[in-house]
């Protein structure tokens, strides 16, 4: 009877061994990311890891990944760039936040100290790149940048303070430039004030502040790339319907603030229904030329989150926390705007 026991007792413990090995199996990602240290200058304290797909050719694009709160680069990872970059032969950056920089993991889109050129967390992954091209061939005229909530807010604020670096930028979840930017005092010694601050504006920021287009163009003007005389880069806009987290209103104020910047009209130039059942509002806004400068992907009861396409003919990315399985491939189509498929 004991021995029985004890071979049950044996039974259990190796089914329960198997099924942490196969959990870590499952979650493990099948090829990791690689870390980068001493990748130059920064102040924002942040970390760095890359993707380097094999056989790249020279003057090759490079993509910047940034994750939402609650993330990190691997898992933010999943959402599909670099099966991408494997096909298409681009280079990827991912940038990490760090908990001593953020609680929660976000970027701090909301604080002027590292929002503004040459500070902070946006200087520090100008760094990113500049190391990306000290030691590979890029193209710097096919220089990229995406991200999710944190990350889409982010997006915005390094494009007008480096347009002279980044050809073009994606927004998922996110909202406009300087929406917020909460500087700290001198006086407030353990930056509790700093922080209640900083947690109230990107709150209002984040359920939505109806300014008028030249309000929100000259946010970029005046708090971006003072003076900047070259062209503005492109932006594509991704938003949930159903964001209970960065309210839907956000989508539209951006395309506010980048039409404005970009000197073009709130007009659509083009509309369409995509994706499955057709729930799936594009919009383009035109130059004069007929070419794309900024364009957007309403997904109707889409949640807060990053579309990838799972189970789809657009497949691509893994289903994960506000990585969601909405049948259309945001990173696909961000690299056709982008005019990476060619």
């Amino acid at each position: 009877m004991r021995s029985a026991i004890a071979r049950k007792r044996r039974t259990n413990t190796s089914l329960l061994v198997l099924g942490i090995l196969l959990l870590g199996v499952s979650v493990a990602p099948a090829d990791p990311l690689t870390p980068v240290a001493n990748f130059g200058s920064n102040p924002g304290r942040i970390k760095m890891y890359k993707h380097v797909p094999p056989n790249m050719p020279s003057e090759a694009p490079l993509v910047v990944s940034l994750h939402g709160c609650l993330q990190d680069a691997a898992t933010y990872s999943r959402v599909g760039w670099k099966a991408l970059s494997d096909e298409l032969k681009f280079y990827v950056v991912f940038p990490e936040q760090t908990v001593a920089n953020n609680p929660y993991r976000c970027w701090n889109w909301f604080k002027r100290d590292d929002t503004r050129r040459g500070r902070g967390e946006i200087q520090s992954i100008v760094a990113m790149v500049e190391k990306m091209q000290a030691n590979y061939s890029i193209d710097p005229r096919r220089v990229y940048i995406e991200g999710l909530s944190a990350g889409g807010w982010m997006v915005p604020v390094i494009l007008a303070s480096y347009p002279d670096v980044f050809a073009g930028g994606a927004s998922n979840a996110g909202g406009p430039a300087f929406c917020a930017s909460v500087q700290k005092h001198f006086w407030d010694f353990f930056g509790w004030w700093h922080a209640y601050e900083s947690s109230v504006s990107a709150k209002r920021c984040m359920h939505g502040k109806n300014y008028s287009p030249r309000r929100w163009g000259n946010l970029v003007r005046d708090n971006g790339y003072g003076g900047y005389r070259g062209p503005w880069p492109v932006l594509s806009i991704w938003q949930g319907s159903a964001d209970g987290v960065v309210y839907k209103m956000n989508q539209q104020e951006l395309v506010d603030q980048w039409t404005n910047v970009h000197g073009i009209d709130l007009r659509p130039d083009k509309e369409e229904k995509i994706g499955p059942r057709h729930r799936v509002l594009h919009q383009e806004y035109h130059d004069r030329d007929g070419k794309v400068l900024v364009e957007t992907y309403l997904i109707s009861r889409m949640t807060h989150g990053t579309p990838i396409a799972a189970s789809s003919d657009e497949r691509c990315g893994e289903p994960g926390p506000y990585i969601l399985d909405e049948g259309i491939c945001a990173v696909r189509r961000i690299a056709l705007f982008w005019g990476l498929m060619r």
